[in-house]
């Protein structure tokens, strides 16, 4: 469905904002996941004999989209790094955007919350139609009443 929703050029926004490799868990949870969501995941630390009851799981980076955009939205994670990491974030937009020049398709766009609370869905649901303007807008996925569903 994303390969679909990206072929005809719709507007997809990623937000990046938990783009975190290493995700905990508690052992019990990982025991009982389906085989399948497991052999997907690698662990963090494969350390099998361990007792702990909180296990780190490596999650692959976006591995939904095509590899282009993927890499795309590594570069873009890397830049807003350091956008965030020498401007204080009172100064920072509510909302890091990836930049728009040639070349680059119209979908999917990558962006960063830098305070995730504060965009809810229908400001987050204006940022796409600002964003895309001009492109077919029915969007992939919107929350129930978000008004993004166009």
């Amino acid at each position: 469905m994303v390969h679909e929703h990206i072929e005809k050029e719709r507007p997809l926004l990623v937000l990046l904002d938990e783009a975190r490799s290493h995700v905990p868990v508690l052992r019990q949870e990982m025991r009982s996941a389906p085989c399948q969501l497991l052999a997907s995941l690698t662990r963090a630390h494969p350390d099998e004999t361990g007792e702990d009851e909180v296990v780190e799981l490596r999650l692959p980076f976006l591995d939904w989209l095509p590899d282009a955009h993927r890499d795309r939205a590594a570069r873009f994670l890397k830049d807003s790094d350091e956008t965030l990491s020498r401007t204080p974030v009172a100064l920072l937009p509510p909302l890091l955007t990836e930049d728009r020049h040639d070349g680059l398709p119209p979908s999917p766009r990558f962006a960063r919350r830098i305070l995730p609370g504060a965009l809810p869905a229908d400001r987050l649901a204006a940022a796409v139609e600002h964003l895309f303007a001009g492109a077919p807008q029915r969007c992939a996925a919107a929350g129930p009443g978000s008004g993004a569903g166009r």
